[in-house]
C-alpha cells in the first residue's frame, strides 16, 4: 500500500514539474531575429501588396515620415501602418503609389533607404500643395521605402491621403 502511494507521490510531482518547467514543450517557431520580421520562401511565393489611407506625421513639423491609420489591404511581408515603412524581405521589382492633398506648401515624397545605408533618398516627389505620384523600382532584402511629409500641412481627412505597394516580379 505504501509503495503505490509512494509511485502515484512520484508521477504526480514528474507530472507537475513536467508542466511548470514546460520541458516537453516545444519553443514555438518563430521568425523574427531582433526586431526585424524574416520572409520564409512561403511568404515570397504569394501576393506582397498593401494599400493604406489617413497619413499622419510621425512627428510634428516638417520632414517627417508618415504613419497611416486606415488599412485597406495588407497581403504579403513587410509593411507596418504605425512606422510607416516598407521593409523588403522579398526581393523583387515594385511598384510603388501615394497621394495626398493639404495647403498649398505640401510637398510630399516617396524616399528609399538602401540596407547598407543610414540615408533616405528621394525617389519622386510631389508639386506644392500635395498631388500623387508612382515609381517602379528594385527592391533588395532590407531596404526600406516611406511616404515623407517634405513641407505644409496633410488635411485630415482620411480619404485625402494613400500609399500603396504591389509586387511585379520576383527576382
Amino acid at each position: 500500500m505504501m509503495m503505490a502511494q509512494s509511485y502515484k507521490l512520484i508521477v504526480a510531482l514528474l507530472a507537475a514539474f513536467a508542466c511548470y518547467c514546460d520541458c516537453a514543450v516545444p519553443d514555438k517557431a518563430v521568425s523574427v531575429v531582433g526586431a526585424r520580421k524574416l520572409a520564409t520562401a512561403h511568404d515570397c511565393n504569394g501576393a506582397i501588396a498593401f494599400s493604406a489611407l489617413g497619413a499622419q506625421p510621425k512627428a510634428v513639423g516638417s520632414k517627417s515620415k508618415l504613419a497611416f491609420r486606415n488599412v485597406l489591404a495588407d497581403k504579403g511581408v513587410g509593411w507596418s501602418k504605425d512606422s510607416g515603412e516598407f521593409t523588403c524581405f522579398c526581393p523583387g521589382l515594385y511598384q510603388f503609389s501615394f497621394a495626398g492633398s493639404g495647403t498649398p506648401a505640401t510637398r510630399l515624397s516617396l524616399k528609399k533607404k538602401l540596407s547598407t545605408s543610414k540615408e533616405w533618398t528621394t525617389i519622386v516627389s510631389t508639386g506644392p500643395g500635395g498631388g500623387a505620384n508612382f515609381a517602379i523600382t528594385d527592391m533588395d532584402i532590407g531596404d526600406q521605402a516611406a511616404v515623407w511629409l517634405e513641407a505644409g500641412e496633410l488635411f485630415p481627412d482620411v480619404k485625402t491621403s494613400s500609399f500603396s505597394l504591389f509586387r511585379l516580379a520576383k527576382k
